[in-house]
């Protein structure tokens, strides 16, 4: 009876091994060329959406004096914390910021780009 179970498990073992093949290629996010067109997107977002206000490049003072810099805003606040507001909705301390709702591609785009804005603080 313990070498029946015995080989049963080794059979159910080698067909899970089977079944589950090894990646063959590498995931989307960690290719370089997806990170580098998700941070364009996310520069072409907050260029057209965020930019009347905030400084949104690694240089340079924000249009409306009240407006943090986006450079300062990655060293605030984490930015898995950002992504949450993003996904929530953001609500600002500065009273004409309106309030903004991003779709999840939005989101990453944005984050990928604020990663790439993060300057020595």
């Amino acid at each position: 009876m313990f070498i029946l179970r015995l080989a049963a498990a080794a059979i159910t073992l080698t067909c899970a091994a089977c079944a589950s093949p090894e990646p063959t290629s590498t995931p989307a996010l960690a290719r370089p060329d997806i990170a580098s067109e998700a941070a364009a997107r996310g520069q072409r977002l907050a260029a057209g959406t965020c930019a009347s206000c905030h400084a949104v490049g690694p240089v340079g003072a924000s249009p409306m004096r009240e407006a943090t810099p986006f450079r300062e805003i990655v060293h605030r606040y984490p930015l898995d914390h950002l992504e949450e507001a993003f996904a929530e909705g953001l609500v600002t301390g500065h009273p004409a910021m309106p309030l903004f709702v991003f779709r999840a591609s939005e989101i990453d785009d944005l984050i990928a780009y604020l990663e790439t804005v993060k300057a020595e603080p």
